[in-house]
């Protein structure tokens, strides 16, 4: 960020927001969104600036709206800050164009770092668990896109299979079968259909000092499967069976954990590798070029062949 960019986004921050006044500003993460941290005296807070091709203004709407409901029953988490104005959702002009921008309170707590503990998964699994729970009764009239087969699977292949080999696009064709065979037998049977985090991973939660887990970052999440988010990456995974024994153990403490719903989390976990695409490639690896597409796709379907070896085997 040049500092007339920072001038200006300083000065926003002043204008816009209670208790930010004269805010050091630091990018914490340029990908999907732009990610900042704002330090204004003892205050600290995150101002994510949105794709400008990533999210429309009502899907951002539906993850507020989320979110400010999960706070309002209970769940620790990150929730929106405000504007003086009573607004969540500002723009501003970027040297990527305009960006819808948010900004949210700094998650209590720290990143939890290596050796991870079997307690750690435990409590990460109740998390999710409440997450879902307080969720169950969420409304809103904003709408996102529906986490269903559209988007997880048929949209990325038709972006990714005019950039692979035949032998590539047999792979993703034959898999995204498998995957969507399976998740139509368990549909009828009652996998569970709600609000999901949507990206649950250690990567997005935080640890407090007396071992509360607080979640962030919704924004992957939307309306899905929940078992999307139980970790089905570990299935059939030796390395990590304790740990996704562990969740499961800390989810089923808070809520019921149905067969159905573990039968298909491997199966998803393989569409969200493939969804993964569609964002990677749409929102930065394509505007790279092709060298980096082709390095980008041959790391992407390595990842996709373990994981479908995994869950199919």
């Amino acid at each position: 960020m040049n500092p007339d960019q920072l001038n200006a986004m300083q000065a926003w921050l002043n204008k816009t927001y209670d208790q930010q006044r004269d805010a050091q500003i630091k990018l914490l993460r340029a990908y999907t969104n732009d990610v900042y941290l704002i330090n204004s005296g003892d205050r600290q807070s995150i101002l994510k600036c949105y794709g400008v091709t990533w999210r429309t203004e009502p899907e951002i709407h539906y993850e507020v709206a989320l979110i400010e409901h999960l706070v309002k029953r209970g769940l620790p988490t990150a929730n929106v800050i405000r504007g003086k104005d009573g607004q969540a959702i500002y723009k501003l002009k970027t040297d990527k164009g305009e960006q819808f921008a948010v900004l949210f309170e700094y998650a209590a707590g720290e990143k939890p770092q290596p050796p991870f503990s079997l307690d750690l998964y435990v409590a990460f699994g109740q998390a999710i668990a409440q997450m879902h729970s307080l969720s169950d009764d969420f409304v809103t009239g904003y709408a996102r896109k529906p986490l269903d087969l559209v988007a997880i699977l048929h949209a990325p292949l038709e972006l990714t299979l005019p950039l692979v080999d035949a032998d590539t696009r047999s792979f993703l064709l034959a898999t995204a079968k498998t995957v969507t065979q399976k998740l139509n037998d368990l549909i009828p049977q009652g996998l569970d259909w709600g609000p999901i985090h949507g990206d649950a991973t250690l990567d997005n939660l935080h640890v407090t000092a007396d071992n509360e887990i607080v979640l962030y970052d919704f924004d992957s999440g939307g309306l899905g499967w929940r078992a999307a988010d139980l970790q089905g990456w570990a299935y059939n995974n030796a390395d990590y069976a304790a740990r996704w024994e562990a969740f499961k153990q800390g989810y089923a403490s808070v809520r019921e954990l149905k067969a159905v719903d573990l039968e298909a989390a491997p199966y998803l976990a393989v569409a969200w590798l493939i969804w993964g695409l569609e964002i990677d490639l749409g929102q930065r690896i394509l505007a790279q070029g092709e060298a980096k597409v082709v390095e980008y796709l041959a790391a992407q379907m390595a990842a996709i062949r373990e994981q479908a070896n995994l869950a199919f085997n």
